[in-house]
């Protein structure tokens, strides 16, 4: 193209900056004229010469239309569908895209990433258990179940210090799972221990009323170690964190002890954990078989509906023929018990899910393996065993 060929007229800059470098390096021009309500038209005028070095290579004249900025894209957020996009895709054997009976341009990206998650699905759909890991997973359940299952018989059955110091080492190991899940908001480790601890020991010492003495007094504590740990600002959601600890993992630990000390506590101990843990082992492995519709995936996106109801099912069963074996307790009784275990186990488990999804980890922790950390493993036994405790508190066994 020849240097005083019009369709060589540079573009007109924006911003004094750019306008002032197309002076320097083009020559003057002349804007468009405003308009009375203060905006350009839509086409402009302007001459200069264009200088390489310090020689001029000629002149150049026309006319320029102002380029408008192209709008902002928005980012997708993480979980917001895709777009819908109109017209169907066919993959020429020459590997090239085309759209077809689309009335508008078509984003191929979107395209090929909708095609990728639908492939996942369908991959997910057709794979078999063992695949899924559901053979050797199950088997790695089981060697940690079995233990871990020992262990919590023994300690109930001991009772008295034994079970306090048992309840209390699991107390403290959960708050710094906790606290190392949210260490960005920057929580008390000591203040929540500390916290969590004496919740434990009053309820074990003084009843319900030195336990709630106990979370009062804890309050305080927080605010003084947390406000005076580093000077920056923000430090609220570090006070949110640990008094989250103490009520969460404090309250439903120390409410184990109170029905641990109550009236065939032990028993009582006994068959809220059978029907916790054989409820979510139930929900487990109905989800894997007959699962297919989600239960809450912005919460928890592996459970399901089906699993849920079978959980909930496996878990009146267990507790109620655990009471079997237990003269003082009558099967209605047993079942009253089992039906409020079944429904707040699953909540206590949903709740810790949440946290971790808000936390962006998998597992709290790593103490039981495939289980995962003492919050993995007892969020629905803490939930369940309040639940517990004042159902035989409603039915005269506290």
């Amino acid at each position: 193209m020849r240097d005083d060929d019009p369709a060589a007229t540079p573009a007109a800059p924006r911003g004094r900056r750019r306008q002032a470098r197309f002076e320097l390096e083009f020559g003057d021009f002349e804007p468009a004229e405003r308009t009375r309500t203060g905006s350009r038209s839509r086409t402009g005028t302007g001459t200069g010469s264009i200088r390489d070095g310090g020689r001029t290579r000629g002149t150049v004249s026309g006319t320029y239309d102002p380029v408008e900025p192209l709008p902002p894209r928005r980012r997708r957020r993480a979980g917001e569908p895709l777009p819908e996009r109109s017209g169907t895709y066919d993959l020429p054997a020459d590997g090239s895209r085309s759209p077809r009976g689309g009335d508008g341009p078509v984003d191929a990206v979107a395209g090929e990433i909708e095609a990728l998650e639908r492939f996942e699905d369908a991959i997910e759909t057709v794979r078999s258990p063992s695949d899924r890991g559901g053979g050797s997973d199950l088997g790695a359940r089981v060697l940690v179940a079995v233990p871990a299952a020992i262990l919590a018989v023994f300690l109930v059955a001991q009772g008295g210090p034994v079970f306090v110091a048992g309840i209390l080492a699991f107390g403290l190991i959960g708050t710094y799972e906790l606290v190392r899940m949210f260490a960005k908001t920057r929580p008390s480790l000591a203040g929540a221990g500390i916290g969590v601890a004496a919740v434990i020991v009053a309820a074990a010492l003084g009843g319900r009323e030195a336990m709630l003495t106990a979370l009062t007094a804890s309050i305080p504590v927080v605010f003084l170690l947390v406000a005076l740990a580093r000077p920056r600002p923000g430090k609220m959601p570090g006070v949110a964190v640990t008094l989250l600890g103490i009520a969460w993992i404090g309250l439903t630990l120390g409410h184990a002890v109170l029905l641990r000390d109550a009236d065939h506590g032990g028993g009582i101990l006994l068959d809220v954990l059978i029907g916790t843990f054989l409820g979510d082992t139930g929900a487990y492995l109905g989800g894997r078989m007959f699962g297919s519709r989600k239960l809450w995936p912005r919460v928890s996106p592996n459970k399901t509906i089906e699993g849920l109801l079978i959980g909930i099912v496996t878990a009146v069963a267990a507790t109620w023929f655990a009471g079997l074996y237990q003269d003082w307790l009558s099967g209605t009784d047993a079942l009253l018990l089992g039906l409020a275990v079944a429904l707040a186990a699953p909540l206590g488990d949903l709740f810790e899910s949440f946290l971790k999804r808000d936390a962006g980890t998998k597992d709290a922790g790593g103490l039981f393996g495939v289980h995962g950390g003492v919050l993995d493993r007892l969020d629905a036994a803490m939930f369940a065993v309040v639940a517990g405790y004042y159902v035989w508190l409603a039915m005269g066994g506290v």
